[in-house]
């Protein structure tokens, strides 16, 4: 899957269509700054962010750059995971459950997808607020082994868990799961490395503290208002980005 398939995001319908002219006026102007190490990206630095631990500081551990090491050369198979058909944006999402900001903008990305907006979300889980975060983290995972992990994460982004197996089990009930599988799931191996990789993806992007996202080709750190975020989307449709290749 080349790059050019994944980010071209051309319009067959204009998401301005949807965007009431209002907030269109009320959004302000983005200073973008270019990303060296990403050739074609751009940054925003915009809005709210829940900042944790620094994962940035410091040496890395063996686990760390062993997730450094199993990302792909082309980092659009890992942000965006699927092509998009042509007049569809694509936009990953990085949160955490314990991020308020993430909540709000999580569900506003979903309400715009539910009106029929020409976007493919993507969510990753980004947990940088803790061991609960983490442990939160992977049981949306594990129950997305499942089932709809898109589903599961929205569900969970308005909810608190409750702890240990008493969570897993509400998580499991809502949505028709295994409680015993998502548990057993959520404390293996195999999740406690998609967790590593979810989290270097985050450093490799940039992105020190939630929610992030990349809306086409740009990055952007922190929670954007409804005006800005449908302005983003907006010009990133008109563009045809060819530097994810």
């Amino acid at each position: 899957m080349r790059r050019r398939d994944v980010l071209i995001v051309g319009g067959a319908v204009a998401v301005a269509l949807a965007i009431p002219p209002i907030l269109r006026r009320q959004a302000s102007a983005f200073a973008f700054s270019d990303m060296p190490n990403l050739p074609g990206f751009r940054r925003l630095m915009r809005g709210n962010l829940s900042s944790g631990q620094d994962y940035f500081a410091g040496l890395l551990t063996a686990e760390e750059e062993a997730a450094m090491a199993r990302l792909p050369d082309n980092l659009c198979t890992a942000i965006f995971q699927q092509s998009s058909a042509p007049g569809r944006l694509p936009i990953a999402v990085f949160s955490d459950y314990y991020c308020p900001y993430c909540a709000v903008l999580d569900k506003r990305l979903a309400d715009l997808a539910a009106s029929g907006a020409p976007i493919d979300l993507v969510f990753h889980e980004l947990p940088l607020l803790g061991e609960r975060s983490v442990w939160a983290a992977q049981v949306a995972l594990a129950a997305g082994n499942q089932g709809d992990h898109a589903a599961i994460h929205l569900d969970m982004m308005q909810r608190v868990l409750r702890p240990g197996l008493v969570g897993v089990r509400d998580v499991a009930q809502r949505h028709g799961l295994d409680a015993k599988k998502v548990m057993q799931g959520a404390t293996g191996s195999e999740i406690t490395a998609r967790i590593e990789d979810a989290l270097a993806l985050g450093r490799a992007l940039g992105i020190p503290g939630t929610p992030g996202m990349v809306v086409g080709r740009t990055v952007v750190v922190g929670a954007l208002s409804e005006a800005d975020l449908l302005k983003l989307i907006d010009l990133e449709r008109q563009t045809s980005f060819t530097g994810c290749i």
